[in-house]
């Protein structure tokens, strides 16, 4: 069993593309079909490898974290702007 924590970084073309997480180098690609769940862009999850199947969870405070970092960094430009 293998397990990871990835970011979704984009659904294109039926397949979701997953970065590992914390270097997001790393790619994942899973077929929209192994995903039992609605997921978007950002999302932090946790995937579970079990017998070529796949268990993904998803990260929800984690998520929310990231994206307020990131919009608080947004917030920052448009103001130096």
């Amino acid at each position: 069993m293998n397990s990871t924590k990835y970011t979704l970084d984009r659904i294109e073309d039926g397949f979701a593309v997953f970065l590992k997480y914390p270097e997001e180098i790393e790619q994942l690609i899973l077929p929209i079909t192994a995903i039992d769940q609605s997921l978007q862009a950002g999302d932090r999850v946790f995937i579970q490898e079990i017998d070529n199947t796949y268990q993904i969870d998803l990260l929800k405070e984690e998520t929310e974290q990231k994206k307020a970092e990131v919009q608080s960094l947004i917030d920052k430009l448009r103001r130096k702007n």
